[in-house]
Formats: structure tokens, C-alpha cells, sequence
């Protein structure tokens, strides 16, 4: 999840429709964790069918189409290769995700469903297959797709500086430090019930933020570092409200590391570049197309998606004219 900024980011309620007419990038490696974590059978286990995840997919399709149907243009953008810096940081993901399988096939054995059940999302895989999965889903739904050479929320948080989409739909508060103008949060949850409470989409402007406190966004970005990020775990001892006062008392990391006496990272220079310059492909975005019909359902049934699933994703498509078929042309397909 990156750095969290959330004491620091003023946020404003929203309703999806006021992103009607709007391209928005959807950081999809979070989002599908969101729906592999909370679409689980008894045994906490994403929901699956013929022995194989689905829960990714039906998360995907039902709220894709609900943006859809809102007027919103789902740009989703996938990670790429991770850089080196992170590595430290998916090893322990990795180290602790082995643990959580270990205690969850202890918790299976005993019959303590209960315990497997909290156990179940903490050993969640978004496999290299579940990855093609979506994109085939993404493909017969119309939607536009791209590959980022790096981090998702980075690249999607470029296209959005440069006017390519108009705002960020992702939790990772990173996507603030890749200067992203226009964060979304809980868009993809919006109006789902969590931990007895409707979730609500969030706004968060940079711009805004900056001016409230004072700072610049490289000041923001040192800052981040100072609290921890992906790429360095931070400096002990300073959180987000004690990094912001000494970010505005000292300038940048260097002068508060003198006043502070720690050490700066060797490779300081390599993470502000990550955030301030971070990497997209040249190609600009695809327009998006309207879903086959017939493809869209041969892909649900292929999954085990029940009919009215599939129903309702074709219902939301064909009420904003994103739906063809190959079987019953009509004149709006010319």
C-alpha cells in the first residue's frame, strides 16, 4: 500500500456519477486483491470454479460495467516488471503470505473454519493466470488495458499529469507521490457495505493538499521517503505529521537527516526519480469499443458465472450503447 498520507490528504466524498464523461485509470493489481479477498467461500479461499480462481473475474466484471453504465471511461492499467528497490519489500510480502498458508492449512485441518475464514484472504495469489484471465475479460467487455513498464499506480498517475485520463482510482497513497493531480479512492467499492458501513468514493486533489500545508510536491515526495515507501522503509521515528513539520521547517531530507542525524539512503537520487520522473510507454491510449455479446457470455459461462451475472453486466452495457452483437446487427453498429 505505499506510503500512507491518509492523516495528511484532505478528502471529499463523491458520487460516481460526477465522473460521467471522464477517462479514469484503474490500478487493477489492488483492485484485484480487493475482489480475490472479499468474494471467499467458507474456507476463506477466493471463490472458484473447476478448482480455478474466479473471484478476480466477477469482481471485475460487475464493477466495470457499474462504471460503465455511469458514464465512466475505465482506463485499467496493469504492473509491470517491479524495480530492483522492491525487491526487499516483495520478499517480505512473500515470507509472510508463506506463514499465513501455513497457519490457514493448520486451521483447515483442525475444522476451525472460523479462523480459516480470516486466515483464507491473507493467502491470496494474483497469479500470472489470473492476470491473462482479466485481460480476456477486459477484452470482451471493450474496455481499454495497458501494461505499465513498471508500477501501475506510477504510470497511470504520468497519463493522468498528462491529460490522458482525468483522475487516479487506486488505495495506494503512493499514487500521490508519482504526482498524480486527481485521486480516486474506494471508487471501485463504492456504495458495497464494509465492516457495517457503505463505502464512499473519495476525492483527493494534489494541488489542494500541497496548499494546505505548504509544501512542494518534491517536498512531498521526500517526505514520503522519510515515512516509507515501497522502495525504502523509512527512517525511524517519523510518521506523516512529524515528517510534514520537519519537511517544512528544514526544506528537503538532506537538511532534516543533518538536523536528525541519520543517514540519507546511497540510492536517494534513484527513488525521487522513481516518483518525480517515473516510466510510461509512449504509446497513448486506445479508445475503448463495445463489448460483443456473444463473446462476453461464451467468456461468464466459461467461468461458471450464472446467468443472470451475466445478464445484469450485458443489461448495464446495453443501457449506454457499449454492446454490440455479432448474431443481430443493428444501425448503431455502423
Amino acid at each position: 500500500m505505499g506510503c500512507n498520507l491518509r492523516d495528511l490528504a484532505p478528502t471529499h466524498p463523491i458520487e460516481i456519477s460526477e465522473l460521467a464523461g471522464e477517462r479514469v485509470a484503474i490500478d487493477v493489481f489492488l483492485n484485484a486483491y480487493q475482489f480475490i479477498t472479499s468474494l471467499t467461500a467458507q474456507d476463506g479461499k477466493p471463490l472458484s470454479y473447476n478448482g480455478k480462481p474466479v473471484a478476480h473475474l466477477m469482481g471485475f466484471l460487475d464493477r466495470a460495467t457499474v462504471m460503465i453504465e455511469s458514464g465512466i471511461d475505465p482506463v485499467f492499467v496493469f504492473d509491470g516488471r517491479p524495480h530492483e528497490l522492491k525487491m526487499n519489500t516483495l520478499a517480505g510480502r512473500k515470507s509472510r503470505k508463506i506463514d499465513a498458508v501455513a497457519k490457514w492449512e493448520a486451521a483447515v485441518e483442525s475444522g476451525d473454519l472460523s479462523a480459516a475464514k480470516k486466515l483464507g484472504p491473507q493467502t491470496a495469489e494474483y497469479t500470472r493466470e489470473m492476470v491473462a484471465e482479466t485481460k480476456e475479460l477486459f477484452d470482451a467487455l471493450g474496455v481499454t488495458w495497458v501494461e505499465a513498464p513498471m508500477e501501475a499506480e506510477g504510470a497511470a498517475a504520468v497519463r493522468n499529469r498528462n491529460g490522458e485520463v482525468a483522475a487516479v482510482a487506486s488505495q495506494d497513497w503512493d499514487t500521490l507521490l508519482y504526482g498524480a493531480p486527481v485521486m480516486i479512492r474506494n471508487l471501485t467499492s463504492h456504495g458495497t457495505r464494509k465492516f457495517g458501513r457503505v463505502l464512499q468514493a473519495e476525492k483527493i486533489v494534489l494541488s489542494e493538499m500541497l496548499d494546505q500545508h505548504e509544501i512542494t510536491y518534491p517536498q512531498l515526495v521526500d517526505l514520503g521517503i522519510m515515512v516509507g515507501t515501497d522502495f525504502h522503509p523509512g527512517i525511524k521515528g517519523i510518521g506523516p505529521k512529524t515528517g510534514l513539520k520537519l519537511i517544512r521547517k528544514f526544506g528537503t531530507m538532506e537538511a532534516v537527516a543533518e538536523f536528525k542525524e541519520f543517514e540519507m539512503p546511497e540510492n536517494i537520487a534513484v527513488i525521487r526519480e522513481i516518483f518525480l520522473n517515473h516510466p510510461i510507454h509512449p504509446e497513448p491510449l486506445c479508445e475503448s469499443s463495445k463489448a460483443v455479446e456473444e463473446s462476453l457470455r461464451a467468456f461468464g459461462l466459461s467461468k461458471g458465472f450464472s446467468e443472470r451475472r451475466i445478464d445484469r453486466a450485458v443489461t448495464r452495457l446495453a443501457n449506454v450503447n457499449r454492446l454490440r452483437s455479432e448474431s443481430k446487427p443493428t444501425l448503431f453498429d455502423f
